[in-house]
């Protein structure tokens, strides 16, 4: 799927059909409050990873965007609490995702969200 397809949230199925549209995890990790050591010893692309065997069959994950205090991790797939199932071990084990936030969009851009803290 394109980046433009996935920002209107619609892409062409065979035969011209519309597929549904794409549902959203985005994963908020905490960029300057966990100890020191923590940002020494995991990297973030181990973290995605792991995230992305979790996920498996359920969605992909599409990069990430850093800022000056959090990053924001982003997945996609048709059922973004499927996902969210999928990922949570992850989510409530790994260092890294000490005060993370993750939100839950099920529908396309626009639609309503929530969050959710994780608990590790």
């Amino acid at each position: 799927m394109s980046w433009l397809s996935r920002i209107i949230g619609r892409e062409s199925a065979p035969a011209g059909r519309p597929l549904p549209p794409q549902q959203a995890l985005f994963i908020r990790l905490d960029g300057q409050s966990l100890p020191p050591a923590v940002y020494e010893e995991y990297g973030l692309s181990g973290f995605e990873t792991q995230l992305e065997i979790a996920l498996g069959d359920f969605g992909s994950l599409d990069g990430h965007a850093r800022g000056p205090t959090d990053t924001i991790i982003y997945l996609y797939g048709r059922d973004a609490e499927a996902m969210y199932r999928a990922v949570e071990r992850v989510l409530k084990t790994h260092p890294l995702a000490q005060g993370a936030s993750v939100t839950i969009r099920k529908g396309p851009p626009g639609t309503a969200r929530h969050e959710i803290r994780t608990l590790n």
